[in-house]
């Protein structure tokens, strides 16, 4: 059971930023001190990067990577991981995850083909002060063209272009272009450099992303970084507060439809609101992002959240009496 609050921190949340936070100093449990390999996700060491901002005068605050190594473009990534990308590549097969295909270009059609492969979510998470703050990855960018923070999405795993190993003694040899350059999530929809692309279209424009200063930690700040599939799963919800007689499940079921979400919404006698949604991990985010704040007149005090499996029971998203 996974529980948001708006409010309370309570000690149960205490003791769990203690154990996070020894685990991000420590390399207790983790694969070469700086990566896990979980069910369907990698953990990862990092920090908010240091060098962000550096040619500011140049760059004009423009970011082109989520995420690169050591001695990648650091000066324009927002975090910089402990690992490299070969080991990032390596973990995904273990995994049981496909390389992709990159971005190229289609001489036929005349035209860039944009990237394929397993989709997945990323999340960064750091200590505020005594509590620990998680968020989509995307919050820590900033469109400029929407004044609104990146669209969350799920980051495409191409796996690179390949290109000939300079540093090898046989000529022919061949690796992804990421091993050389620790492009690891790159901001770019056809920077096919990277393992990990953005998928949307608006990510064609030049300089259209910066850091998001309004949500950022303080550069240098160690993070916890994880990279999830996007599978689809159900979600329990229940939400406690001002939620009845405001138009929340209404609200609820406007912004599902839009992101695509099947379930439904119910009042129940005790006030509060149950939603059981699915769809696949990203789609829920966005949806339980809205649910936090919910509709105009409503107070959302807590969501209890709980996830299951994925059962395609649903066919559209209903309100339940």
């Amino acid at each position: 059971m996974q529980k948001v609050e708006t409010y309370a921190c309570r000690a149960g949340l205490k003791v769990c930023i203690g154990v996070w936070f020894i685990a991000l100093c420590t390399n207790i449990g983790w694969a070469d001190g700086h990566l896990q390999i979980e069910e369907k996700k990698l953990v990862l060491k990092g920090k908010i990067s240091e060098a962000l901002g550096e040619y500011d005068s140049h760059l004009k605050g423009a970011v082109e990577y989520l995420i690169c190594g050591h001695n990648g473009k650091e000066y324009e990534s927002i975090v910089v991981v402990n690992a490299t990308a070969k080991e990032i590549y390596d973990a995904l097969e273990k995994l049981g995850v496909a390389v992709g295909t990159p971005p190229g270009y289609d001489e036929e059609k005349d035209e860039p083909t944009p990237p394929k492969g397993t989709a997945f979510n990323i999340y960064v998470e750091w200590k505020d002060g005594d509590k620990a703050k998680q968020v989509r990855a995307e919050e820590l960018i900033f469109n400029v063209k929407t004044k609104k923070p990146m669209q969350q999405v799920a980051w495409i795993y191409s796996g690179s272009r390949i290109v000939s190993d300079l540093d090898s003694d046989d000529e022919d040899a061949m690796i992804p272009q990421a091993f050389m350059s620790n492009d690891i999530v790159a901001l770019k929809r056809f920077d096919a450099s990277a393992l990990f692309q953005n998928p949307l279209p608006e990510s064609e424009e030049e300089n259209i992303y910066k850091k998001n200063d309004a949500l950022m930690p303080k550069l240098g700040t160690p993070v916890m970084l994880t990279i999830e599939v996007n599978r689809k799963m159900q979600l329990f919800v229940l939400i406690t507060g001002k939620v009845q007689g405001v138009g929340f499940r209404n609200f609820t079921q406007m912004n599902a439809k839009q992101l695509g979400i099947n379930g439904y919404a119910k009042n129940l006698p005790n006030g509060k609101v149950e939603v059981v949604a699915e769809g696949d991990k990203s789609q829920l985010d966005a949806l339980i992002a809205l649910l936090k704040v919910g509709p105009r007149y409503a107070r959302v005090d807590s969501l209890h959240v709980d996830e299951r499996p994925f059962t395609a029971e649903y066919k559209t998203f209903g309100i339940r009496y």
